[in-house]
Parts: structure tokens; C-alpha cells; sequence
């Protein structure tokens, strides 16, 4: 029997359906190998050495740059650097970073000399510039764009990978709204102040499928680089998410993008309004093909719960109800999107905010089911995973988030059912299907579990994997 366990907010839906169900309960989440917020005790002492002869600690450990699930912590330039975005290629890598001291920074790992250098000229450091970044492309290892706020888009290019880059940059003609109490490329949002800070994201990025079809973004506005009858290439806006049909405090923002099948690009982002200045958003998520933009997934906000807009697909939960067999119940999830991943042509996994669900989105069928992430616990005092990004590699997709790191199978038919993701364990304690089978990854770090956001994984295979974030830039080189 396929049991409603997602979501503890739809109990009081759900109760009218399934009065007569077994009230069998929920497994317990299996915790990753000592990762999922366990805290490791202190490691030994201080090797204590003799001045005459020179001893050491047996029982002290000898840390290595890698831990035993294959993550190398890689050496930064700097102490104080968040990183937000990776592109990866098979022995180089950029990433995108901010520091308060230096600012907004561009950097470079190279295998041979195994460690991050600087590639910008800083001249996105420059008064008025810098503000903050967000997501980075690369099309190759000679071009890379980033952005900066308020939407300054930098591209450099090189000869060659021995030769430095040559940057210019361009603002993008951004006409949306300005807030008088916010800054429209950040959304904020503060769940509990008492026990968690408040959690953000850029709505900003830069995005592409290819050297010659590239996007970004700022705030509600996607714009795409555009060159007309030979003309030196210019940032043209090609999609607003907006609605005018309701109230003016309604905020809109764009969060990320990935390449689907053919032509398609996916965008995700939030719609939702500001309540005590934190952001009470939506999920969106549109979708770019040569016939133009439409909107996949768009709900708005209406009395603290999001509504579906006309023309967009309306979420729902199967379950089952005995004597009735599975049942479609109409359950939309709070929070904005984080990432999106194409499982296939018209078929995408959207990650959402603030608890380890997702939708699983088949266009052809009309389709957006509510799923669950069982089995990974993060290490956060508020007990939520906050995934912040995810990327596919063959048949199987990577998801990052505050300390973790992990991947799953891509199995659409039991998404289809909202049968989730898990371990064999937790689906045969909980007496239902087996869904998609996740492989726990630790990113624990010389014995303690990493207590950091990781906003973005990436790679070109499972042979070359980099999870950044927060003082981190993990390498993996194993399968």
C-alpha cells in the first residue's frame, strides 16, 4: 500500500480522503554514514612529542585532502570565499565566488597545478559594480560569462588556456520594478529567526547550451544575446514573468536554468509577496522553446498558500484510498524552485525550497506530481534539507544542499505514482513500492560533517564531479 507521508501540512486534506486508510506510520529515516547532522565526537588530542625523543600519538588521526566516499577538498585563494556556481571540464574548472574583502571574483583549478587562481581583471569590483553574483557559464575553456548586480554581465575570452583573458562587460537593460524596502535580484526568507538564519538567493545567473545561444537574468527578466545583421552581439529581453492580474506587491524572480531536450531551456524561479520583509513565494517554472516561453508550473500566493494560475499545470499527490485505488489529490507546495533538471523531452525534476520535496513534470500527460527525498538528513537545527541545485549525468542526477551531497536513479513511472526517493531500507520499513534508489555520498571533511550550504553541483561525468559552496570546492574523481 502506497502511503500519503509527504508533507505534514496536507494532514488536514488528506483526512477527508483517507478516514478509512490504515494508520500504518512512517519508517524512520535511515541517516547517512555519520553525515546527517550526527555530530562526530572530538578527534584526539594534540600529538603530545618528547623533547628527547621525538614520539607520535598512535591514536591521533592523519587527515587526508579526501574522504573515504571519494570528495577532495581543493585548495582557494582566499578564507573567505562563498562560491555559488562550477563549470566543470575534464581537467579545468571555473567557479564563481564573493568575498568581503575582494568582492565578486572569478577563478580557475587546473589538475596540473591542483589548486584555484584568480582570472578576472576585478573590474567588476568597481564602484556601483559587484554588488553580489549568482549563476556562471562557460562554453568552453577559452569563454566564460558571469554576472554581477544590478545585472552586469562579464565575458572574457582567451587565445588559449596558457593565455589570460580579456574581459568586457555589458549591462543588461533591465526595466523592471524597484522596490523601495528590497532589492528586486534577492529573495529572502526567515522561517524561524530563533534557530536558523535567514535563508536567500540570488536572482541573477548566466546560462547557455551553447557558444551561441546564451541567456541570463535579472530579478523577473530573462534576456538572451542577440546579434542582428552582423552587428557586435547585444543583451535583448525575451521574457518577464509578471502577472496583471494581481496586486502590485506581488514579486517575481528567476533562480536558475538547465538545458532540456532539443531546443528546450528551463527556467525556475518564485512568485509570492513579502510578509514582515520575508518572501512568502511560489514555485514557477517556465519553459523556452523556438515557439516562445511558456508557463509549466505557476502559482501565486493567496492566504498563505499557493494557488494555480490558469494556464499553468496544477500539482497534485497520489495516494491511495481503499476501495478506490490511487487518487490524484490537488497539492501545491510552498516555497520557491531551486533548480531543475530535464529527465527527458518535456520531462523535468523541480527542486523546491524549504523541505526534500520535488515535482515531477511530464508535459505530454499533463502532469506535475509531488515527490519526497527520504532517508537524507542535513545537518541544520531546523532538520530541512534546503537542496539548492541538481544536474543529471546519464541516467542517474546529482542533488546538493546544506551539507550534502548525493544521487539518485531517474525512475519516472514511480514519480508518476508520488512514490519518491529513497534507500531499499526505508521503502521495505515503510511497506511500500521501492521508488528511486538515492546512493548516500558524505561530504564530511577530516571527521567532521560539513555544516555548510553547498549552492551548486556539477560535472562532466560521475568521474569528474565539484560541489561548491561556502569556503568549499569539493572534487570528486570516482564513480
Amino acid at each position: 500500500m502506497r502511503l500519503p507521508y509527504l508533507l505534514a501540512t496536507s494532514a488536514a486534506a488528506l483526512a477527508a480522503l483517507v478516514a478509512c486508510a490504515a494508520a500504518d506510520g512512517d519508517a524512520v529515516a535511515l541517516e547517512p554514514a555519520r553525515d546527517g547532522g550526527t555530530v562526530v565526537p572530538e578527534v584526539a588530542s594534540p600529538i603530545e612529542a618528547d623533547a628527547a625523543t621525538p614520539t607520535r600519538d598512535a591514536s591521533a588521526p592523519v587527515w587526508s585532502a579526501c574522504n573515504d566516499h571519494g570528495w577532495c577538498e581543493t585548495e582557494l585563494p582566499g578564507p573567505d570565499l562563498t562560491l555559488f556556481d562550477v563549470w566543470p571540464f575534464e581537467k579545468r574548472a571555473f567557479a564563481v565566488a564573493q568575498s568581503e574583502t575582494l568582492g565578486t571574483k572569478l577563478l580557475e583549478w587546473t589538475e596540473a597545478t591542483a589548486k584555484w587562481t584568480y582570472v578576472d581583471d576585478n573590474s567588476q569590483n568597481a564602484y556601483g559594480r559587484g554588488h553580489y553574483t549568482g549563476k556562471m557559464f562557460a562554453p568552453s575553456e577559452n569563454e566564460v560569462y558571469f554576472i554581477t548586480a544590478p545585472g552586469l554581465v562579464f565575458h572574457g575570452t582567451r587565445a588559449n588556456p596558457q593565455s589570460a583573458f580579456t574581459w568586457e562587460s555589458a549591462r543588461l537593460p533591465y526595466d523592471g520594478p524597484v522596490y523601495p524596502d528590497r532589492d528586486p535580484g534577492i529573495a529572502r526568507r526567515s522561517d524561524n529567526a530563533l534557530v536558523a538564519p535567514p535563508r536567500f538567493v540570488y536572482a541573477l545567473g548566466v546560462f547557455g547550451t551553447s557558444e551561441g545561444d546564451v541567456y541570463a537574468w535579472f530579478g523577473n527578466r530573462i534576456f538572451r544575446r542577440t546579434r542582428v545583421d552582423g552587428a557586435p552581439p547585444t543583451w535583448v529581453s525575451e521574457f518577464v514573468a509578471e502577472d496583471p492580474d494581481v496586486p502590485s506587491d506581488e514579486s517575481f524572480y528567476i533562480f536558475n536554468a538547465a538545458k532540456g531536450e532539443g531546443d528546450e531551456v528551463w527556467f525556475v524561479g518564485g512568485r509570492g509577496t513579502y510578509v514582515s520583509n520575508s518572501y512568502q513565494g511560489c514555485p514557477t517554472l517556465y519553459r523556452r522553446t523556438a515557439a516562445g516561453y511558456s508557463a509549466v508550473i505557476n502559482a501565486s500566493m493567496v492566504s498563505f498558500s499557493c494557488s494555480t494560475r490558469p494556464g499553468s499545470i496544477d500539482p497534485t499527490l497520489v495516494i491511495d484510498i481503499p476501495g478506490l485505488g490511487p487518487y490524484p489529490l490537488p497539492l501545491s507546495s510552498d516555497g520557491w524552485g531551486t533548480a531543475v533538471l530535464s529527465v527527458g523531452s518535456g520531462q523535468a525534476v523541480l527542486l523546491l525550497d524549504g523541505n526534500n520535496t520535488f515535482y515531477y513534470i511530464d508535459l505530454a500527460k499533463g502532469i506535475a506530481r509531488l515527490n519526497e527525498i527520504r532517508s537524507v538528513v542535513p545537518p541544520v537545527m531546523t532538520g530541512t534539507p534546503l537542496l539548492h541545485s541538481g544536474v543529471r549525468l546519464g541516467d542517474r542526477m546529482w542533488l546538493s544542499g546544506h551539507g550534502i551531497a548525493f544521487s539518485s536513479e531517474i525512475k519516472k513511472e514511480p514519480w508518476e505514482a508520488s512514490i519518491g526517493i529513497g534507500t531499499l531500507e526505508h521503502f521495505q520499513q515503510a511497506g511500500t513500492e521501492v521508488g528511486a534508489l538515492l546512493e548516500l555520498s558524505s561530504v564530511e571533511m577530516k571527521g567532521r560533517y560539513l555544516n555548510e550550504p553547498l549552492y551548486q553541483v556539477r560535472g562532466t561525468s560521475a568521474n569528474n564531479l565539484w560541489v561548491v559552496g561556502n569556503r568549499y570546492a569539493l572534487h570528486k574523481k570516482t564513480p
